[in-house]
């Protein structure tokens, strides 16, 4: 069998759950996250000028406990990037980068601390529907990173929706550990071709 296959079966071997390496880089599927609700009464609030004052700071909450679900969070922007605003119609558009905080709960009492990374917010004409779209990225309580991005808008039309879309990356040690394995079959098996077995 050539060597090649033999380097292929003995990742694959490392990567199965049998041999626990594996489990060192999943992460728990309860952390990964993709709701969307019509937010009931009292459950979302988002502001994407915080006082009326355009180029403020873009804030906002949802609970998804109103839909059965164990996650909310809460928001404050950075000052804007940049900004427009139409004082004659009230159309607004901003755009964010990183700054400002991310704060959410979770399942089994886990709490995220994070900050937004990106995002948008806008008014329509006559303010009859608003919002704000961001991402983030920060650390769970329990030691692991995590990011998403959320919805949080209102309109005449449809009212409050909110959406919370999440998931986690392996801890640093977990990717360290997985690719100092992957280096050392790879130098193994350089040496077994030079000595040429």
């Amino acid at each position: 069998m050539p060597r090649l296959i033999w380097f292929f079966l003995v990742v694959v071997l490392l990567l199965s759950p049998s041999f626990g390496m594996a489990s060192a880089v999943t992460v728990p599927d309860d952390l990964t996250v993709h709701l969307s609700m019509d937010c009931p009464p009292f459950s979302c609030y988002v502001d994407p000028f915080l006082g009326g004052i355009p180029g403020n700071y873009a804030v906002g909450s949802a609970d998804f406990s109103a839909i059965g679900q164990p996650w909310s969070y809460n928001f404050q922007t950075g000052l804007p990037l940049s900004w427009t605003y139409d004082e004659f119609t009230g159309q607004y558009s901003a755009q964010f980068g990183v700054g400002g905080s991310f704060l959410m709960d979770g399942p089994d009492g886990l709490t995220f601390v994070g900050e937004v990374t990106s995002g948008d917010a806008w008014q329509g004409q006559g303010g009859v529907a608003f919002g704000v779209e961001l991402s983030f990225f920060g650390q769970w309580s329990n030691g692991l990173y995590g990011y998403g991005t959320i919805t949080d808008q209102y309109s005449d039309e449809f009212g409050p929706q909110a959406t919370l879309n999440a998931g986690v990356v392996p801890e640093p040690a977990s990717l360290m550990l997985l690719g100092t394995g992957v280096v050392g079959i790879w130098g193994w098996r350089r040496r077994s071709v030079r000595a040429g077995r």
